[in-house]
């Protein structure tokens, strides 16, 4: 059984439980002693780039993020924020995924955790900001509607966005994209670096041979945001962040993947965090990967470190236990993360055939990872799910209380009394 429970005393004396407090209290004493050691906070000094998030004034920002209730501020160390925000440093978001656990023996692992579900993602926009994807892949077929990337902008300022059916064929868009390779060194859409196809295929993957995502009739809002390396700077995640924002409400997004991260020591106030909960207050369900940073306290990823964005940590779905890489809470201001765990461990999806993943022995379309990345990808899968069980029941009330509400009662939970800093609220269930 996956399940965790403990023996409770009865008839506990008033001593007994005194004792408990002072324990109790010597923990969290302990607790807060590590996070000051751990997660010091960010040295100012030298006139270096910083990010504010809701500046008492733009004027001295070099760039501007406007997202909505939120704006963010690119600016130097001398610029004097508004009374209680914080300047951060420039940050590396990273694509954590690990070399972790078995070979697959079949896809249908994907869905020994969590079930298939009822719904297919019918209706639903999940947008993916990652490494990009390959869209002459099978498991894309009719998936994608618009890929987007910040590393390219084109002849008016604009972002270089691809819209499928109307821009062109496959093969005019690899046509375009080799001849950005060849001229500049990276694509400008296509995923050399496998992550976000891997994610993507998790998430909306139409059939191959035995494989599908969770949410196959689902349609696709790619972001390229990273590196072939699968390195992004705080500006490019904040580009692609941005264009999802713009996008949001015109395609009606419904889930964001987020299968990434960047370790700032951040309680949710960092920039990063800040623009990727704006897409929530938009009612989209956004899901980020809690970070692959072990079993150490306060490492979980920003942004899923926001208490708006649904952090997830890694199960392995072969033995049904939280996988040894998975970062562990607490937040560094003691809010309990991950949210839920999802499949994380040897999980099969496509392969990118710009990559050199190595393929899966059964069928070469197809790759297997590991990491939180691959467990945010599975959630996106079953809130997409979700979304469409939201659209077709009513809409009593918001996408995010549904869902919320939905799986705080329907997670299989490994601690049944409270949410926790190493599983959250259990393993997530499709409707």
């Amino acid at each position: 059984m996956r399940r965790v429970l403990r023996d409770i005393g009865e008839g506990s004396s008033a001593g007994r439980r005194l004792g408990a407090l002072g324990l109790a209290l010597a923990l969290l004493v302990t607790w807060l002693t590590l996070a000051s050691l751990l997660n010091p906070p960010p040295q100012i000094g030298g006139t270096e780039i910083r990010y504010v998030v809701n500046p008492a004034s733009v004027d001295k920002c070099l760039k501007v993020w406007d997202f909505g209730s939120n704006v963010i501020c690119k600016t130097q160390q001398r610029y004097v924020p508004s009374l209680g925000a914080k300047a951060w440093k420039p940050a590396t978001a990273f694509t954590p995924t690990v070399q972790y656990g078995p070979e697959p023996e079949t896809p249908s692992i994907n869905f020994k955790l969590h079930g298939r579900g009822s719904f297919t993602g019918s209706g639903v926009v999940v947008a993916v900001v990652d490494t990009g994807i390959d869209y002459t892949h099978p498991a894309f077929q009719n998936a994608i509607l618009e890929i987007w990337t910040v590393l390219y902008v084109s002849e008016s300022g604009e972002f270089l966005h691809w819209v499928m059916g109307v821009n062109g064929s496959i093969k005019d868009l690899l046509a375009l994209d080799q001849g950005l390779k060849d001229s500049y060194g990276e694509y400008a859409f296509a995923d050399e670096c496998g992550h976000g196809t891997h994610v993507a295929g998790i998430i909306a993957g139409r059939p191959v041979g035995d494989f599908v995502g969770f949410a196959p009739s689902a349609k696709l809002f790619i972001v390229k945001a990273f590196w072939k390396n699968g390195t992004a700077g705080m500006d490019m995640v904040l580009d692609a962040l941005k264009i999802v924002y713009d996008n949001a409400d015109r395609l009606g997004i419904k889930v964001v993947n987020l299968s990434w991260g960047a370790l700032l020591n951040s309680d949710g106030s960092d920039p990063i965090s800040v623009a990727a909960a704006s897409l929530a207050e938009k009612d989209i369900l956004v899901f980020a990967a809690a970070g692959n940073e072990g079993n150490l306290p306060f490492k979980i990823l920003s942004p899923a470190v926001h208490e708006d964005v649904i952090a997830l940590g890694a199960a392995d779905p072969y033995t049904g236990k939280v996988a040894p890489f998975s970062s562990w809470g607490t937040t560094v201001d003691l809010r309990m993360k991950p949210d839920f765990v999802a499949a994380g461990v040897s999980i099969l999806s496509a392969r990118s055939s710009f990559s050199s993943l190595t393929p899966w022995d059964k069928d070469e379309r197809l790759t297997y990872a590991s990491g939180t990345s691959m467990s945010a990808a599975v959630a996106s899968g079953i809130g997409a799910q979700f979304a469409e069980y939201w659209m077709k029941s009513g809409k009593k009330e918001s996408l995010r209380e549904a869902f919320l509400k939905f799986e705080n009662n329907i997670a299989e939970r490994y601690n049944p009394y409270y949410k926790d800093f190493v599983t959250g609220r259990g393993i997530l269930i499709p409707p």
